[in-house]
């Protein structure tokens, strides 16, 4: 297991705490950028009291520079000084003291509204509320400082502001906003002569790798990273050398150059020694061992990993978390040398721990790697569980990161919706004040009462024009909305959320005038071995790959039928009124259409499979409020994972019961593998076609 988010990791509690909680450390100004209400001395001792590495010296120097502040006439450095004293705070564990500081300034701006205090202020309560977990707060916050930076002059400001909102919309998806906030951040910091310019940009270039990796364009985040270690080293940026050198080797392994990738990690581990960074060094050489892992070089992994775990107990450096994922790759190794019992014990007893303290992403790739140490024991009941709880787990963040792309396009358009009727108010308000001065008029003079009239009429003609207008184009607003909300932006096919809708038509009776000849059934796919060929041949293949196979089942399906993308690389094929003694040869044709012939991307030919199960709605006669469609969905899907078990490229489709329901009820929650050990169900496997030897490398 490679801690592949290590980088990561470290930019948000080393460099993302330090470079944005820490303003002035990459936000120091030269002469041009001071402003009348900034004391230029002080300025310059703020810009020195930066590179004080010394907490015990830096602090009564912030404290000599607060005493001599005058605040009413230079308010600008007052709140820049008193900023550094919050987030010195913060960073010594007193969030209270810091969060009230910061609010004694917002006091502190009613008496001096310039841009650039005001603006400084909003930054940091942006900053500190995004650090505090207020992640709702701190996006909110962030949309008024940006209506407040128009009126900012100074660029360190400008620098600080933008930068911290590049990190904010980053962890919430918002790439293209992002992208946006490093542009101007990168702009304000253009031409300086500052000393600090150099490290600014490579925090911006390092922000900007980190959207790309989250997007997976490993390609253009592995160009801007080796660009920005020349740059690191160049300026002798020893502290951050090694992070970059790190991202600098997950991406060149997660693109396949494995050789090059143990290269970047062994000179990740000679900065990190000389920079003092104990936990780089040992990060370091425990991924190398996961390299050597993926290269099937077993013995040189287990050498490094077992040197590396000795040097910590020896050393009593390292927190446990690190001793758990070097004895985990420990014990995955051993199953991989036929020594299964001690392995598969190291590889339970270390994973607890870790799934305990990883994040959904990482939890995910964990399961994968325990799956197939279970796979390598032969152990295919507990494989099938893992297998399981990956799945689960990835069908999760999906679905989390829809419902977010869904709300935040609901939130838009609420927002838009409410501009428009404001407008419309205004617009209302003023046409009824033009006829009260109309009205006055006409007391006066006939004829140009009778001018307004006619006025009036036109106007009132144009307004209900404008507003049927509006109307329709709401309505198209409204569609759009109802489309998209429906459909999976990569293949246009239906979504989960479509489904749902249907299937509580179809429980409301609302479906079908009267009952069907057949029952529906459902086919639950997922394309075999994705996570290989995103990684062999890239993300915008594996998207191809998404696309060509949504594609190919519109082109099986009955007009009737439902082809829905159900999350990651899973299709769930939704028939309605389908003959069950036709399941099993639709559900061939099926894994056919996909398997025969390799879907070709930029010349590549990528073979790919599917495995599949099946089941009809409703299922073996059974009522519908004991097994709903939830539930059978669920029956299919443990289908599924037993033909990923035995083989994948295959589908098991679970066609009755051989015993009462209530016997097999529990088998059916669960466990259905056993069920079908113990022949309490009736069941049938379709082969999928022969495409040869798969590369699986």
């Amino acid at each position: 297991m490679k801690k592949g988010n290590g980088f990561a990791k470290r930019c948000a509690l080393k460099i993302g705490f330090m470079m944005l909680l820490l303003p002035g450390l990459l936000c120091a100004v030269t002469a041009q950028d001071l402003t009348p209400i900034a004391n230029p001395e002080l300025e310059a001792r703020l810009d020195s009291y930066l590179s004080i590495d010394d907490s015990e010296s830096a602090q009564p120097e912030l404290v000599s520079i607060l005493s001599a502040v005058d605040a009413h006439r230079y308010p600008s450095t007052f709140v820049r000084a008193r900023t550094y004293k919050a987030f010195e705070l913060a960073e010594n564990g007193d969030f209270a003291g810091a969060i009230e500081l910061v609010e004694e300034m917002q006091a502190f701006i009613e008496r001096h509204p310039h841009p650039d205090v005001v603006s400084e202020v909003q930054a940091n309560l942006v900053a500190l509320s995004w650090y505090n977990g207020e992640i709702a707060r701190s996006l909110i916050l962030a949309e008024q400082l940006i209506e407040q930076l128009d009126g900012v002059q100074n660029p360190r400001i400008l620098y600080y502001a933008n930068s911290i909102m590049v990190g904010i919309f980053r962890a919430n998806s918002q790439y293209e906003r992002a992208l946006e906030r490093a542009i101007q951040a990168l702009e304000a910091i253009h031409g300086s002569n500052n000393p600090r310019t150099e490290i600014r940009r490579i925090a911006l270039t390092t922000e900007i790798i980190g959207i790309h990796r989250d997007l997976r364009n490993f390609d253009e985040a592995l160009v801007l990273v080796k660009r920005n270690i020349e740059d690191a080293k160049r300026i002798d940026l020893i502290n951050e050398i090694p992070n970059l050198l790190m991202l600098k080797g997950f991406l060149e392994g997660h693109l396949g150059f494995y050789e090059n990738s143990v290269a970047t990690y062994e000179e990740a581990a000679v900065w990190a020694n000389r920079a003092g960074d104990k936990e780089t060094v040992l990060l370091s050489k425990n991924n190398i061992g996961s390299t050597f892992i993926e290269l099937e070089r077993y013995q040189e992994a287990e050498d490094i990993l077992r040197e590396t775990l000795e040097f910590i107990h020896t050393e009593g450096t390292a927190d446990d978390s690190m001793v758990h994922l070097l004895a985990f790759n420990l014990g995955y190794i051993d199953v991989f040398l036929g020594n299964i019992e001690q392995g598969i014990t190291a590889v339970t007893e270390n994973a607890a721990p870790l799934l305990a303290s990883y994040s959904a992403p990482d939890q995910a790739d964990l399961y994968e790697y325990i799956a197939r140490a279970y796979g390598q024991a032969g152990m295919y009941q507990q494989q099938a569980k893992a297998l399981l709880q990956e799945r689960q787990l990835r069908a999760d963040i999906f679905r989390s990161d829809r419902e977010a792309s869904l709300n935040e396009l609901q939130y838009r358009y609420d927002a838009q919706d409410q501009l428009q009727q404001i407008e419309l108010l205004e617009q209302r308000n003023a046409l009824q004040q033009r006829v009260i001065e109309n009205s006055q008029l006409q007391q006066q003079i006939v004829v140009l009462f009778a001018i307004v009239v006619i006025l009036g009429l036109v106007l009132v003609g144009i307004m209900y024009r404008a507003a049927r207008r509006a109307n329709k184009q709401l309505k198209v607003a409204n569609k759009q909305l109802e489309f998209h909300s429906q459909r999976d932006p990569l293949t246009a096919l239906l979504n989960r959320r479509a489904l749902q809708e249907e299937l509580q038509k179809r429980e409301q009776g609302e479906r079908r005038a009267a009952a069907a000849e057949f029952p529906d059934a459902m086919i639950l796919l997922d394309v075999d071995y994705f996570k290989r060929i995103n990684d062999k041949y890239g993300h915008a293949a594996g998207d191809m790959v998404l696309k060509d196979l949504s594609g190919r089942l519109l082109s099986v399906a009955r007009a009737s039928d439902l082809v829905i993308r159900w999350g990651g690389e899973e299709f769930l094929i939704y028939l309605q009124n389908m003959n069950p003694e036709k399941l099993k040869e639709y559900t061939e044709k099926v894994l056919s259409v996909i398997g025969s012939n390799a879907v070709v991307h930029e010349g590549t030919k990528i073979q790919v499979t599917a495995t599949a199960g099946y089941i009809s709605l409703p299922f073996a006669g059974i009522k519908e409020s004991d097994i709903g469609w939830e539930k059978t969905l669920q029956i299919a899907d443990m289908a599924l994972y037993i033909g990923k078990v035995h083989g994948r490229n295959r589908a098991y489709g679970i066609t009755g019961l051989k015993a009462p329901y209530e016997q097999v009820s529990r088998y059916l929650d669960n466990d259905l593998a056993e069920a079908m050990e113990k022949d309490l169900i009736d069941y049938e496997l379709v082969i999928g076609p022969d495409v040869g030897n798969l590369n699986r490398s």
